[in-house]
């Protein structure tokens, strides 16, 4: 009898060389340069994240109310001190020697302070993000001493008679009419003055300057960049301009005044006319440094 043959395995499908899981990317080995960037970078995030998000709830949250007060002035003087807005300041006859503010306050979120105590007036914003300001009109006896610093606002003053001192933080400053001494200092913003009398100090960031019809004696300039433009109808005793690199010109009255004249423009071009007559030994003394930028010495 014929032994049948042992079936053996069934035959499957063919297949081709055995595959590989894939394998799992490698981890990046933490550096100590890497930790450093995880450190600060995770915070400053999470800080622009939520900084963002409260100086878009503060846009939303904007009110304001408003100011009609009398400022009692201390001994002829008024000290105000602002985080921003804009300025006007012009004389007016309050009663009992008093001045007046009239004006809107705008804010984001939490009002904010404002206290008039004796002669001083204070605007204090209390979240820096937002809008806040004081716009308002001041109305003071003409002989007043001003003191006035705002955080940015424009400041528009006219027809005092008594000695002021102006600071914005990056604002535009128009002085016209004081008789006595103005000190100005801006962050940056233009400066325009007329009509001047008084010894004058102008400081401004890189903003450009403009005065006209001045018959101040001395004018003490430093502009970190702007132009610089003075038009003088009396002879000045004492100029000296220093600007980072913007043009200046000065326009003098004609007459026979001599100037000493020391110039340094610093790789513009300088010119004088021949109508300005010159004496190194003059008492009256002009000294320009342009910083780079132009410098032009004439008559008007």
């Amino acid at each position: 009898m014929t032994a049948l043959p042992t079936p053996g395995p069934t035959p499957g499908p063919a297949t081709g060389p055995a595959t590989r899981p894939p394998r799992a990317p490698a981890r990046l080995p933490m550096t100590p340069g890497r930790w450093l960037a995880l450190a600060i970078g995770v915070p400053v995030a999470l800080a622009l994240i939520g900084w963002t998000g409260f100086s878009f709830v503060s846009a939303l949250g904007r009110a304001s109310f408003p100011v009609d007060t009398t400022i009692p002035l201390a001994h002829g003087r008024l000290t105000a001190h602002m985080n921003g807005g804009d300025i006007v300041l012009r004389p007016g006859h309050a009663e009992n020697g008093q001045a007046r503010l009239t004006g809107t306050a705008h804010y984001s979120l939490v009002r904010p302070h404002f206290a008039v105590n004796g002669g001083d007036l204070n605007f204090r914003c209390r979240i820096p993000t937002g809008d806040c300001g004081l716009d308002a009109r001041l109305a003071i006896p003409p002989r007043t001493v001003v003191s006035l610093d705002t955080g940015g606002g424009n400041v528009d003053v006219s027809g005092l008679q008594s000695r002021l001192t102006l600071s914005s933080g990056g604002g535009d400053v128009t002085v016209s009419g004081p008789e006595g001494p103005v000190t100005v200092d801006t962050g940056g913003g233009n400066l325009t003055a007329g009509d001047l009398g008084g010894t004058l100090r102008f400081s401004t960031g890189g903003g450009d300057v403009n005065g006209s019809g001045l018959f101040t004696p001395v004018v003490t300039m430093d502009t970190g960049g702007g132009n610089v433009t003075l038009v003088f109808t009396r002879p000045p005793e004492n100029v000296t301009v220093t600007s980072g690199g913007g043009d200046v010109n000065i326009l003098l009255p004609r007459g026979t005044t001599e100037y000493a004249i020391t110039s340094k423009p610093g790789g513009g071009d300088y010119s004088r006319a021949e109508t300005v007559p010159i004496n190194s030994a003059a008492p009256d003394k002009i000294t320009v440094d342009s910083g780079g930028g132009n410098i032009r010495i004439a008559t008007s």
